[in-house]
């Protein structure tokens, strides 16, 4: 929401909105109490474990021990964020100039200032103050409360800290970003007149230069069209479309005309001296088999009729099979002989004269 560019997190930032787990709590006081660590020892410790990203906003960031911490951080790779207070602005440029920091210590850092709100008045504008405390850990844990990274804060006031880990962190993260888009640079390099170092840039292998005629049947590389050396391979010639494409370019290339007047007609086939025994050699295309009838099969019922006073059955169903295929195939195959058919009639008879007999 601002007309002017918005500062990037140019060094990194870890990704948000991601579920960070259960919300956990843990409260420190100053003075320690319950055999508790030293709230600025907890700060140190956090700053000493990151691995991500360390953003702080302070109002005051003057003591010397975290300030190691931090550019120790930076030596290791991690980003530094610091957001201060603009009136508390002087005093860290004070400490870190007595502590005669490098441009090694600060390649990793990036430093900012923020207003406070303020109020206008017809006299004149009353500026504010930046109360905000707090530091974000690698983006899951954040320590606020009313501890200022300051010697007479950690020796001398009554303060008390809550680290939190978990999805609460996302308000800080939002919070904290839109602090360093409305904040102004603080250039440390300009300040203490520190050459900022050179980025390595991944150098790239040197490629060879293309040559000007082309080195593959597949291309045609114009290069420079008007020195006239453009070679054009031969079998691009086959194509009507690369004449019209390459005939108005200079060169030694050949015009349309001259390549038509180069072409021959195709010679003509002899033609046979005996027609017919040219028709008699011909082979014939031997035709597909047709397709064979399917054999059906018709069921002829015969009535039975049981004998009385002990006759037997003279009758009984019987099951003949026809042949219906095609009277062209051999029915010798397919069909059995009359001899065979009264004979096989014959056996079911007296199946079926036992059935009746056991029934």
């Amino acid at each position: 929401m601002s007309d002017t560019e918005v500062p990037p997190l140019d060094i990194g930032w870890p990704s948000s909105g991601l579920f960070k787990g259960v919300t956990r709590v843990s409260v420190h006081t100053h003075p320690p109490k319950e055999n508790s660590p030293h709230i600025k020892e907890v700060a140190r410790k956090l700053i000493q474990e990151s691995c991500k990203v360390v953003a702080i906003v302070m109002d005051l960031l003057t003591d010397l021990q975290i300030l190691r911490d931090l550019f120790e951080a930076s030596k290791r790779g991690v980003p530094v964020y610091i957001v201060l207070d603009e009136q508390g602005a002087p005093h860290f440029l004070d400490m870190c100039s007595r502590m005669q920091v490098g441009a090694t210590e600060l390649k990793n850092v990036r430093t900012r200032t923020v207003k406070g709100i303020g109020l206008n008045l017809s006299v004149g504008r009353i500026p504010g103050n930046v109360h905000s405390k707090y530091m974000l850990i690698d983006g899951d844990k954040v320590m606020f409360g009313t501890y200022s990274f300051s010697w007479s804060s950690s020796r001398m006031d009554r303060n008390m800290i809550t680290v939190m880990s978990g999805q609460v962190v996302d308000f800080y993260d939002n919070d904290f970003r839109q602090l360093y888009a409305i904040s102004d640079k603080l250039d440390l390099f300009k300040e203490f007149h520190i050459s900022k170092p050179q980025t390595g840039t991944l150098s790239r292998a040197a490629v060879p230069k293309r040559p000007a005629a082309a080195t593959s049947r597949f291309q045609v590389n114009l290069g420079d069209a008007t020195h006239g050396d453009l070679k054009v391979p031969a079998h691009k010639y086959h194509n009507p479309k690369y004449l019209l494409a390459l005939g108005q370019i200079p060169g030694r290339t050949e015009t349309l005309q001259d390549f038509f007047s180069k072409m021959e007609p195709p010679e003509p086939e002899p033609e046979p001296e005996n027609p017919t025994e040219e028709l008699e050699n011909l082979t014939p295309v031997p035709s597909q088999p047709e397709k064979k009838e399917s054999k059906k099969l018709k069921t002829l019922p015969f009535n039975t009729k049981r004998w009385k006073k002990g006759k037997k059955d003279q009758t009984s169903d019987e099951v003949i099979e026809e042949n219906t295929a095609d009277p062209s195939d051999d029915a010798s195959k397919h069909t059995l002989t009359r001899d065979e058919t009264q004979d096989s009639l014959k056996k079911k008879k007296r199946g079926l004269m036992s059935f009746f007999r056991r029934s």
